[in-house]
């Protein structure tokens, strides 16, 4: 697989011109004397917009904490901005640093600060997903169990889905497949969509068959394109629909 770089953007660019209004360093929990913060990332100007909060995995603790500069997120951010939505890019501590019961926490109030805060950030309370990349997309699914009529969607992208249970009272899942990520991982994503279907549950896949891990940013290439404006689409089409 290609290296995963932090400044590395995203390989789809937002339209020319797209106007994003940046609220930076949102603080919205403070643990072990560290205040964790969001940017959000909206179109300039107008009503109150549907949010999507972005996810993210895991890595060694000392570089999660830039995490919110990192290309990836800025990148999808503004992708989000230029859809109508706003993107909410938050951070939370790493599972080798705080534990998963603590992280899964962290995430869980991330989501209730911006349906809280959503009047004065300009985002409509009642309109949110998440979108869940690599090991964020256990965080993201365990959200999406535990809120199920507060989130209307959620995109889960590249990530193990062991843990998700499939149950008739979860929303629109768009689950993202890389064909080259690690098998293991696949394998995971292929038995939850397995169970999904056989549940008649509203699941969409979207498999990248030539996509590594991350190919969001490590695969320049049309499918790669192809796959993340889909992305956008479901988003847009259950926030806005």
């Amino acid at each position: 697989m290609p290296g995963f770089d932090t400044s590395a953007p995203v390989v789809l660019a937002p339209p020319e011109g797209a106007a994003v209004d940046l609220q930076e360093g949102l603080g919205y929990l403070t643990v072990g004397g560290r205040e964790l913060a969001m940017d959000v990332y909206r179109p300039a100007g107008g009503a109150p917009v549907p949010a999507v909060l972005l996810v993210h995995g895991e890595a060694d603790p000392a570089l999660l904490r830039g995490v919110r500069g990192w290309g990836q997120y800025t990148g999808w951010g503004r992708l989000l901005a230029a859809e109508g939505l706003a993107g909410v890019v938050f951070e939370h501590r790493a599972a080798r640093e705080a534990g998963a019961a603590a992280v899964q926490a962290e995430v869980d109030a991330a989501i209730a600060a911006v349906a809280g805060r959503a009047g004065e950030l300009g985002l409509d309370p009642g309109r949110l997903a998440v979108a869940g990349f690599s090991a964020g997309v256990p965080l993201a699914a365990g959200a999406v169990a535990g809120a199920a009529g507060r989130l209307a969607c959620a995109a889960l992208c590249y990530g193990p889905l062991d843990d998700l249970t499939p149950d008739p009272a979860l929303p629109p899942l768009l689950v993202v497949r890389a064909g080259r990520d690690h098998p293991e991982l696949n394998r995971t994503i292929d038995a939850f969509l397995a169970a999904a279907l056989a549940a008649n549950l509203p699941v969409e896949l979207v498999n990248h068959p030539d996509g590594h891990h991350a190919f969001d940013t490590v695969d320049d290439s049309d499918d790669s394109r192809r796959v993340l404006r889909r992305v956008l689409g479901f988003l847009r089409e259950h926030l806005t629909g």
